[in-house]
């Protein structure tokens, strides 16, 4: 009786262990989606580019943040391997030598700049101003820096969540399913309003005409944003059509070789539906008719084809079907929207207005080249230094690095930079040293993040918080995924079956 007793009792507590895990694994899945969800979920209210879309976004990562540390969605927290030490330390350093930086540009602790003479004007109008100091504009400073604490808790996030290849995954799914929404929408507007309105604010000036046409956005304030997160969008949907483990069968003499399959085999329904996907995004990205956009697509997208084709190039299988199926992107594509994307480039030789944008950024730069303008302040300083050939008034350099500048002066923008390329690196690191058959994640953070780090070289991709948002998700998902079990990654990593 005790024995049957004891028995019943160890059954109790094998059903009781098995609940508690159910709910551990249904709170962990829960918090994977939900977080790449809002990730995704950023580009949708106009791409959060105004403050009411992106501080409540901030707050729930880092309302997120605090869980993930605590082992939810990942048994490890945020423990740091002995690999990622070094790389992991140098990111944290420079990160807060720009915060901190920034956070002192808006004291009056620092040496008189080029601007002392606008707040002696002032005082001398008002009868007071403020003691003068590096940040002409010291709440955007603040706005501007409390975005990059958000990226830089979804970077940390990511790289918590993505140890797991199968959420690093999701990471990737996420995105193509904001891309499919963002589009969607576009498609919409196209068709109702010819994309001049997105919910009621009108992108072009003055009133609306029936007859008015604007280049497709999404929901994007402007186009050029929208084709940035076009391609990065369809970058990741050719890691989820070409990722992932091939099968293999036994040869003679021990060797394994890759299972050659047709073509018709390897179109399976998810692939399919991933290719409508991508050619939807490609043809907005090119009715978009944005330049850079489609410039830094490309390369994103040929930089993913060239780092996934290294050590398989004697695969006759892998290269017919990536050429059929760029031979099918390009004539879809190019017959709907060919175009739009044409005109623009013929026009081209007309626009100076980024040129005139950027000599203004050149000249605040030698008025403060080692202090700079306070960050978030280029708005203000191209006011005072806007051409008299030039009336539009401009808050953006339309180049992430020469407004970096421009805001930080030369030394500070050093880590700034460094905050973004050394992820980026890591993750050509992982692209490289990983094995060919799961390689395609660092890979395809690598590329994706090419997109938008390309495109912020002649535009301000990255400042739009959907884009940063994104961006610093695939950077920390392919961070932690370049980093193998030999190198330190214990076997918390699940099992590769996708």
């Amino acid at each position: 009786m005790r024995r049957v007793h004891e028995s019943g009792e160890a059954g109790e507590a094998s059903k009781g262990g098995d609940w508690r895990g159910v709910a551990r694994r249904a709170i962990d899945k829960g918090s994977v989606f939900l977080f790449f969800g809002l990730v995704g979920f950023a580009a949708l209210p106009m791409g959060a580019n105004r403050d009411w879309a992106w501080a409540p976004l901030s707050i729930l990562f880092g309302l997120m943040a605090v869980p993930v540390a605590l082992g939810v969605g990942t048994r490890d927290g945020y423990r740091v391997p002995a690999a990622e030490r070094g790389p992991l330390l140098l990111l944290v350093c420079c990160w807060f030598l720009f915060a901190g930086f920034s956070i002192w540009q808006t004291t009056t602790w620092t040496p008189l700049t080029a601007d002392a003479w606008m707040f002696a004007r002032a005082a001398e109008i008002l009868g007071e101003a403020h003691v003068p100091i590096p940040a002409i504009a010291a709440d955007a400073a603040r706005n501007s820096l409390l975005k990059c604490l958000a990226c830089a808790l979804i970077f940390l996030t990511a790289r918590s969540l993505c140890r797991d290849r199968k959420n690093a995954r999701w990471s990737l799914v996420a995105l193509v399913a904001s891309g499919v929404l963002v589009v969607s929408y576009g498609i919409a507007m196209q068709v109702s309003t010819n994309s001049c309105y997105l919910g009621s604010y009108l992108r072009k000036q003055f009133e609306f005409n029936s007859g008015d046409r604007c280049l497709m956005g999404g929901t994007f304030v402007n186009s050029n944003s929208f084709a940035c997160y076009m391609g990065m969008c369809a970058v990741a949907a050719l890691a989820l059509l070409f990722g992932g483990e091939r099968k293999k069968h036994s040869l003679s003499y021990g060797y394994r070789e890759e299972e050659e399959v047709r073509l018709i085999d390897w179109l399976t329904i998810p692939r399919v539906v991933l290719l409508s996907g991508s050619l939807l995004m490609l043809g907005g990205l090119l009715i978009s008719a944005s330049r850079a956009g489609a410039g830094a697509s490309v390369a994103g997208m040929l930089i993913f084809g060239l780092l996934m084709a290294r050590g398989r190039w004697r695969s006759p299988t892998r290269g017919r079907a990536v050429f059929v199926l760029g031979i099918a992107a390009v004539l879809v594509v190019g017959i709907i929207a060919g175009n739009a994307l044409i005109a623009k480039f013929a026009a081209a030789s007309d626009d100076t207005s980024r040129l005139r944008i950027w000599s203004a950024a050149f000249q605040a730069i030698g008025l403060s080249p080692w202090l700079g303008w306070g960050l978030g302040g280029f708005g203000d300083i191209f006011a005072l230094l806007q051409p008299s050939d030039s009336l539009q008034p401009n808050d953006v350099a339309h180049s992430t690095p020469l407004e970096t500048i421009v805001e930080l002066g030369v030394i500070a923008a050093i880590p700034a930079f460094l905050v973004v390329l050394l992820p980026w690196v890591v993750c050509l690191r992982g692209a490289l040293r990983r094995r060919t058959s799961r390689r395609y994640l660092p890979v395809a953070a690598f590329s994706a993040a090419a997109v938008s780090i390309l495109h912020s070289l002649v535009d301000f991709s990255l400042q739009i918080p959907a884009i940063g948002f994104m961006t610093a998700a695939l950077l920390g998902m392919g961070w932690v995924q370049s980093f193998g079990r030999r190198d330190g990654v214990e076997a918390s990593v699940t099992p590769e079956g996708y």
